[in-house]
């Protein structure tokens, strides 16, 4: 399978790691607009991912099948017309941004833009990260499907979020004063997880679970001691965690609760990095992981299965839970030799 990379920042130096661990993928191309990168060969900006050749600071036209890994941005006008612009050119897509995970619920000019742009190019385009993509929508999905009804959902993840870039960081909110933190938040330049209401429909389409409103609260916590990152420390005083709780309801009941811890010290503050989940229903289930899938490397690692799986897709704009839960599909290629018994009982041995 022939890979490209749109956006060199964090997140596409994990892809093209996690891209080097899955033989089917040759990357062709990595693109990134920025002054700094495009012209540098990739190998003196990312020595880990390899030779690559130079980073491109436009898209070439795909002359064979080719799956684009976009990580360059969120803020929709400007992702769209990257994403509409890639499927023109001939790739298929995979986009960290969040609000493409469910784009239906807020985004639907978007969302028809680029649908109908994959189906003219007979190609496909996905949005697909961690968070979203996995805890919040993708696990409490499978773990239902052991279950005759649905009636609630509690959902917490405790994540490290020290690895984000610079652009993820100002996003979030971190770094700033309270003052100015909840300035922001009310004027809707911080939203801080943006795909968190995207999550709760999603959730709710896929299991059945009614509901008529969606709310989504974040609150600060303030560094009670520096925090010294990559690219600037945050001083004491200045937000170094955000708890984000986002609540679908039913007549004025949650019926399903999300819960996003997002530290850059998490263990200082008392919060372990987990994902746990609570259903309620014909049974109830509980679910505890630790510790949590990291955001960054997660989030390709996520991407690239999910890249795996498009050809089981119609060309469109597509939903990671439209795929075989899990992403992934039977080769059918492994045989069983003649079972070898004993009294405890036996072992095959496999033809590939």
């Amino acid at each position: 399978m022939h890979a490209a990379i749109f956006g060199f920042g964090n997140l596409g130096r994990a892809i093209l790691a996690a891209l080097a661990k899955r033989p089917p993928f040759s990357v062709g191309a990595i693109v990134d607009t920025a002054p700094g990168l495009a012209g540098a060969p990739t190998a003196s900006v990312f020595p880990a991912g390899g030779d690559c050749g130079t980073i491109l600071p436009s898209l070439p036209p795909a002359d064979q099948p080719t799956v684009l890994f976009h990580a360059s941005t969120s803020e929709p006008a400007r992702a769209t017309a990257e994403i509409v612009a890639a499927l023109e050119a001939g790739y298929s897509v995979v986009s960290a941004a969040e609000w493409l995970f469910h784009p239906w619920l807020r985004h639907g000019t978007e969302a028809a833009t680029i649908d109908a742009a994959a189906r003219r190019a007979g190609t496909v385009a996905m949005g697909c990260g961690v968070n979203p993509g996995f805890c919040f929508e993708t696990l409490p999905v499978l773990v239902s499907r052991t279950m005759a009804e649905v009636n609630r959902f509690e959902i917490l993840r405790v994540s490290n979020v020290s690895g984000v870039g610079p652009a993820d960081f100002a996003h979030l909110g971190f770094g700033l004063t309270e003052t100015d933190f909840r300035a922001r938040v009310a004027e809707g330049s911080i939203e801080g997880h943006m795909g968190f209401p995207e999550s709760i429909a999603a959730l709710a389409e896929c299991t059945g679970v009614a509901i008529d409103a969606i709310d989504d609260r974040l609150e600060p916590t303030l560094a009670l001691r520096p925090v010294t990152l990559a690219h600037r420390t945050v001083a004491l005083g200045e937000v170094a965690g955000i708890t984000q709780v986002a609540r679908g309801y039913r007549g004025g009941e949650p019926v399903i609760a999300m819960t996003l811890d997002m530290f850059l010290d998490p263990e200082f503050y008392g919060r372990r990095p987990r994902e746990a989940l609570r259903i309620e229903g014909s049974r109830t289930v509980e679910l505890d992981i630790s510790p949590a899938a990291p955001p960054v490397p997660g989030a390709a690692a996520m991407m690239v299965h999910a890249a795996e799986a498009l050809g089981v897709m119609s060309p469109g704009l597509a939903s990671l839970l439209d795929l075989p839960i899990g992403g992934g599909r039977l080769s059918r290629q492994l045989c069983a030799g003649p079972a070898e018994r004993d009294g405890s009982g036996s072992r095959f041995s496999i033809d590939n």
